[in-house]
């Protein structure tokens, strides 16, 4: 029997794609962290509002939109600075970070902030996603995310009303940055562990193919969630009016009845009206990133183990592992 007490996880693949597609539930609770945090955002929003939200993002992270010079300007920026700054340091795995905040600094027009340094100002902002548990800082992440220094987003998001505005450029630069960094660790984790597999794959499905079944089989967010709003029954399971329903991305995806080199509909950037608005920007940094490691000498660079830490529930970051540089590491251009 079902504690109602405690939240309800669900990890079957039908289930959980019946559930993100349900009108019965929704993402709209008021104590969702991502609320707390931003205010009301295209995850946590629903009717109109939710509509003219993930408007704004589509426009603006669209096929069209990432296949112009300017977006692979940045990306291609962001991609050669994250190299450099991993040699300086004689840290690979640092490029995971770097990159995607890079690139979202440069979206916002904030190119004179050191990504690594506002990875640092939000990191309790991501601690607080991770956790739903306000630690210190968030109190001052949340004040540098509405800052000035955000002000500077020339056309994000512009058809929005200053606080939607204020909120959805929040999110980008913290949830969304996060979520391509664990993808990017997960991908050099694979390209260090198994040079021979990661070359095959990229070589027999090509490359976004080839990120996308990487991802199936190793989601970068763990958990979607979303409240009941009225008793209804999903398969074998009956859920009442206020359940909390976590949906584990990471199993669901497991059964997903698909080919590994299918670009199908797993749920790896959810499914329904509240899927990922923003993963063809993560995927175009994913591709760059994959073609880069395709040139390098996997021999130049050394891998250390360290002590593992189990993966957190949301942003699951892979750890036990450094990638140094023991000679010069070419990368094609």
């Amino acid at each position: 029997m079902i504690d109602r007490r405690d939240p309800i996880f669900v990890d079957a693949f039908d289930e959980s794609v019946a559930i993100l597609r349900s009108g019965d539930f929704r993402t709209d609770h008021p104590f969702r962290a991502t609320r707390q945090l931003f205010g009301p955002t295209v995850l946590d929003v629903e009717g109109k509002g939710h509509v003219a939200r993930k408007r704004t993002w589509l426009q603006d992270f669209s096929r069209r939109a990432l296949a112009s010079d300017a977006y692979r300007a940045i990306i291609e920026q962001s991609m050669e600075e994250g190299f450099a700054d991993a040699r300086r340091f004689d840290d690979l795995m640092r490029l995971a970070v770097y990159v995607p905040n890079r690139v979202i600094l440069l979206l916002l027009g904030c190119e004179d902030i050191d990504p690594m340094e506002h990875h640092e100002k939000v990191r309790p902002a991501i601690a607080y996603l991770e956790t739903n548990v306000k630690g210190p800082g968030v109190a001052e992440a949340k004040a540098y995310l509405r800052s000035e220094l955000f002000a500077r987003a020339d056309g994000l998001f512009a058809a929005l009303e200053p606080k939607e505005r204020e909120a959805e450029l929040s999110l980008l630069a913290v949830a969304g940055s996060e979520t391509t960094t664990v993808a990017m660790k997960s991908l050099l984790v694979l390209w260090a562990e198994d040079h021979a597999r990661f070359v095959r794959e990229c070589g027999e499905m090509g490359v976004e193919a080839f990120n996308l079944a990487l991802m199936r089989r190793d989601p970068p967010l763990g958990l979607a969630t979303r409240y009941c709003k009225a008793d209804t029954r999903i398969g074998e399971t009956s859920f009442e009016k206020g359940d909390i329903v976590h949906i584990d991305l990471v199993k669901s995806n497991d059964g997903c009845p698909i080919a590994h080199d299918s670009a199908g509909f797993d749920l790896t950037f959810g499914q329904g009206k509240h899927s990922c608005p923003g993963h063809l920007l993560a995927k175009a940094e994913l591709a760059l990133l994959t073609e880069k490691l395709l040139t390098m000498d996997r021999t130049a660079i050394k891998l250390e183990r360290t002590a593992a830490s189990p993966r957190p529930a949301n942003f699951r970051h892979p750890s036990g592992l450094v990638l140094r540089f023991e000679k010069e590491a070419s990368v094609g251009a």
